[in-house]
Parts: C-alpha cells; structure tokens; sequence
C-alpha cells in the first residue's frame, strides 16, 4: 500500500513539473490590491495604514513558476528568487530559516490535480495551492493568515505552461 501511495503522490507531482507563465498580467496588480483592500477595510483605521505596505509585500506577483519533484522533494521558484524546497513527507517539521532568523515549518500535501504547501512561522500560515486544470493551465492561490487579520488574505492567479 505504501508503495501504491508513493507512486500515485509521485505521479500527480510529474504533472505540474515545468515552467509555469501567469496569464492576464495586466489586471493581476489590481486583483492583488483588491484581495488586500478587502482584508484592511476591517481593520482599524489607524492600523490600515501600517498594514497596506505590509500585506502588499506579501502578495508578490511571480510572472514564471518553476515547479519540479522527484520521488522525494518539490521544489517552487518565483521568477529568479531562490528556489524553496519541501520533503513530499514533511508535516511540519522545520524547511528553513528567513533572512530574519525566523523558522519556518512546512507541511506538503497532495491531491489528484494539485500540490500544496503550508509554510507557517511566529507571523502566520501561508498555503500555496498549484491546481492544475488542464494540460496547459494552473491557478495558482495563495491565503495568508495571521491572528492580526480579520480575515484571511487570498488571491488566485492563472498560469499557462510555456
């Protein structure tokens, strides 16, 4: 059973290997200002303004995702940042440490169509969800969550293989 397990989570991983090019480009900023105008207008006043700068850094806009796995890792690269890396078998052990010293743990899931990975620290969750709707088509959603949120920060982007 285990070995039936590793050879479907492998083959479903094989399917989102590539380079990954983001579609639409020229409405993706207002989608992501949108997103983060959603989460902010429930604040208080007072804290939108230090959060706007804040929540726009996090919603970084990656024009090619590089994604690949092996039998025992996958790996995702925003543009031409370093590429990260997770064990197809973490469920929240430690996968690196930021330029801040900051650790963060990492869980890696996987089902038929998609891969998804659960990066949380001191500052909060971060799920990545690849799901691959055709042969040549990816959304790709992001949801961030923090205890100093009202509400969870999510935008989905579309992405078509290059």
């Amino acid at each position: 059973m285990a070995m039936a397990l590793s050879i479907s989570m492998n083959a479903a991983a094989a399917d989102i290997d590539g380079v990954w090019h983001l579609q639409n480009a020229d409405n993706t900023q207002a989608q992501l200002d949108e997103a983060v105008e959603s989460v902010v207008k429930e604040m208080n006043f007072f804290i939108r303004a230090l959060a706007r700068p804040v929540l726009k850094k996090q919603t970084q806009i990656c024009q090619d995702w590089k994604l690949s796995s092996t039998p025992d890792q996958f790996m995702w690269q925003c543009d031409d940042i370093e590429a990260d890396t997770i064990s197809v078998t973490a469920q929240g052990e430690v996968i690196k440490v930021d330029d801040e010293e900051i650790e963060i743990m990492g869980t890696f899931k996987e089902t038929s169509d998609s891969v998804i990975t659960i990066l949380e620290s001191e500052r909060g969750i971060r799920t990545n969800t690849w799901q691959q709707v055709s042969d040549n088509e990816l959304l790709y959603t992001t949801k961030l969550e923090s205890e100093k949120l009202p509400k969870p920060l999510t935008w989905t982007l579309s992405y078509k293989k290059q």
